[in-house]
């Protein structure tokens, strides 16, 4: 009898605890580690790809605006190495033309070039006729 009463005694015991128990919120933080023990956490489970994703868009986003950058700054050397060549030919060219200017004659053309040029034209309407 006095079993019997005992194990009546601790299920209300049990029941109270139970009630008293429901009435009372659990912490978020608790709610949260409770739930990953048990595997009830299927919410972020699916945004587990989520941050790496994001972590390997940053990575590639970056990666593509260096590579851009270090092409943009291989185009403007290039640019910048062909303006110097530019600039060397042209001053090159200015002095040679300055030289054939005080070497010509008078007339404009050296008799050395219109010889040769008239002689061969000469020679191509004979072989014409």
């Amino acid at each position: 009898m006095r079993k019997q009463r005992l194990e009546k005694q601790v299920t209300e015991e049990l029941t109270h605890y139970f009630e008293q128990a429901r009435k009372v919120k659990c912490p978020p933080s608790m709610k949260q580690k409770l739930y990953q023990q048990i595997g009830l956490n299927k919410k972020k489970e699916g945004f587990n790809w989520f941050r790496p994703a994001l972590a390997f868009s940053f990575v590639a986003v970056f990666s593509l605006g260096l590579v851009w950058q270090n092409h943009n700054q291989m185009q403007q050397d290039q640019l910048a190495a062909a303006e110097r060549d530019m600039q060397i030919a042209m001053h090159y060219m200015q002095k040679i033309s300055v030289k054939t200017l005080e070497d010509a004659n008078t007339h404009g053309i050296k008799p050395a070039i219109i010889v040769p040029v008239s002689k061969s034209m000469s020679q191509m309407s004979m072989a014409q006729i």
